[in-house]
């Protein structure tokens, strides 16, 4: 059995499309982002991006490479990478009890002058609970659904020995506590495969199924 949600585009580089919300809950990181530029407005979206300095306290900000930047949207212009430790986290804020969705993107542009992220993988948890492997070479977005278990929620990058984790964004967005009824306290629900079903605007119209499989949930405190 599988779920069926749409209207969570595909945010990377070559689409864009999201409604915009501005409230509690609706966060939108641009990883690696100097302090100094936190707050701007996405002239296409109107999403304001912030940075990831009150979110995050370590790795360090890097750039891709020129010919990345020319062509990307802004959003995706700097990482942050974290090449010490095995792990490393955000902690992004959550009211306890409440729905949610988190993504990140890891778009590979060169920033650590190697010009090669095919073998580049790592994993990332919720918490103390496996979310998904990060395959770099893919270039993907990876989705999960939670219930807030307390006012912050770890979202932690694990080296796994094949390069180090980086992002070059990550969002939170509350969600309606009708939405996914199947969806209990202390469980999870991954993104399994997203799929365009026949919209005229390709670019747009993306799907999201998530597994129905339900992964118990370890609170870390």
């Amino acid at each position: 059995m599988i779920l069926c949600a749409c209207c969570f585009p595909y945010p990377f580089h070559f689409a864009l499309n999201e409604c915009v919300y501005e409230n509690a809950g609706f966060l939108s990181i641009d990883c690696g982002l100097d302090d100094e530029y936190s707050g701007y407005k996405d002239p296409d979206s109107g999403i304001v991006y912030v940075s990831d300095g009150t979110y995050a306290d370590a790795g360090e900000n890097l750039k891709v490479a020129p010919e990345y930047e020319r062509q990307w949207w802004r959003r995706f212009q700097t990482v942050r990478s974290f090449p010490s430790g095995v792990r490393n986290c955000y902690a992004l804020p959550t009211v306890a009890g409440a729905k949610y969705l988190a993504r990140l993107g890891a778009s590979y542009g060169n920033h650590d002058g190697r010009n090669d992220s095919s073998a580049m993988e790592f994993d990332v948890h919720l918490g103390a609970n496996y979310w998904d492997t990060v395959r770099v070479k893919d270039d993907e977005a990876y989705e999960v659904l939670f219930v807030a278990w307390a006012g912050w929620a770890p979202v932690c990058l694990l080296n796994t020995g094949h390069g180090a984790p980086f992002l070059s964004m990550l969002e939170l967005r509350r969600l309606g506590d009708a939405l996914y009824p199947a969806l209990m306290a202390n469980q999870t629900m991954s993104m399994f495969r997203r799929r365009n079903m026949g919209g005229e605007f390709t670019r747009y119209g993306m799907y999201v199924v998530y597994l129905s499989f339900l992964t118990s949930l370890l609170v870390q405190s």
